[in-house]
């Protein structure tokens, strides 16, 4: 026992000597480990930040190309859909023109420019244009034979008056019935004398 005591002593004097040894070994790299640790402490932190910015950029890339892809699909839809709106409604206008011209020639065939009732009321107006000319016809035979009265008394007139105003050129007692043969051949002079 002894000898484990004596043991013991001699292992505790070097274990504090080794100690001692180590602990001015280590105050003597003390200062160059702290700097080491405090850099390579950075270095660490420095490569986990940036690791972190760099998932943090990747994750705002993601998101804003994921952005930008929905904001454009969205815009491209809602031009889809407008262009094809304004598609519909062309082809529905369209489509309303023909019916509307369709059904417009229709009623203007059926009421409004009737073939049958034009043909009718042409024939009726050909009726009245005929009975119109009858008695413009009537009135003009009318009118002519009224001016040729008028022409026959006015020159009646004249030939009484010239007639009358030559009673010196003949004498009833010398040469009778000068006027006597005019009297015989027509009425002319007989109606003139009577007035």
């Amino acid at each position: 026992m002894e000898y484990f005591s004596e043991y013991y002593v001699q292992r505790k004097a070097k274990v504090m000597t080794e100690f001692y040894d180590l602990i001015n070994e280590t105050e003597k790299y003390r200062f160059k480990e702290l700097n080491a640790a405090v850099k390579i402490e950075a270095l660490w932190r420095m490569y986990r930040q940036r690791k972190y910015y760099l998932h943090q950029q990747w994750a705002i890339s993601v998101i804003k190309r994921v952005f930008r892809g929905y904001r454009t699909r969205k815009n491209f839809w809602k031009l889809t859909n407008m262009a094809l709106s304004h598609q519909r409604k062309k082809f529905f206008s369209s489509a309303a023109l023909s019916i509307q011209r369709i059904y417009r020639g229709y009623f203007s065939r059926k009421y409004l420019h009737d073939f049958y009732a034009r043909k009718k009321y042409l024939k009726y107006i050909d009726g009245k244009n005929q009975r119109r000319l009858e008695k413009m016809n009537k009135y003009q035979q009318q009118n002519f034979i009224e001016e040729q009265k008028r022409q026959e008394d006015y020159a009646r007139m004249e030939f009484f008056k010239l007639s009358t105003n030559l009673h010196h050129l003949t004498s009833t007692k010398a040469v009778p019935g000068v006027y006597k043969v005019l009297e015989e051949v027509s009425d002319f002079g007989k109606h003139s004398l009577k007035t």
